[in-house]
């Protein structure tokens, strides 16, 4: 047996001189490729944090969510749907904001969905109040005209 396979984990010095090649590889050489648990840095950006591309408007996708379930909430009295109609109006506005403030920071897509968050914010918060109104001049009816209001539901029988 040589003296390397008797005592493998020997810390002896690497002589230079006689161009013995450490059992890690060559001295100075760097890596040849990156370790595998490195990613490349994202499209448009330098390594460092240091991001110079597109990022998404803050609030696009919550204003998107919530403007298109304010619509159907519409039909539970109005209340849901105005509310989330309103929040994802004001979301959207201010994201449209921003990016007209200045379009080369933020993706277009994320422009897009806050703009149909607050698009369908508008028409939710417009159904809401319609069928607020709607619901208030039906009970206002019934009070007023209690007869009417029978003879109306007794013709459904």
């Amino acid at each position: 047996m040589s003296e390397e396979q008797e005592n493998p984990q020997e810390n002896r010095p690497i002589d230079l001189n006689k161009n013995e090649t450490p059992p890690f590889g060559p001295l100075n050489s760097g890596p040849s490729v990156p370790p595998p648990f490195q990613q490349p840095p994202p499209f448009g950006q330098f390594p460092g944090g240091m991001g110079m591309g597109q990022q998404n408007l803050p609030n696009a996708t919550a204003a998107l969510v919530l403007g298109i379930i304010a619509i159907p909430a519409c039909c539970f009295y109005g209340v849901f749907g105005l509310i989330f109609g309103v929040i994802a109006w004001i979301l959207g506005a201010g994201d449209v904001k921003k990016y007209n403030l200045n379009p080369s920071l933020y993706t277009e897509s994320s422009y897009k969905n806050a703009k149909a968050g607050k698009i369908c914010g508008m028409i939710a918060t417009i159904l809401s109040v319609l069928f607020i109104v709607f619901v208030v001049l039906i009970i206002a009816g019934a009070i007023t005209n209690p007869e009417a209001y029978d003879k109306f539901f007794k013709g459904f029988n």
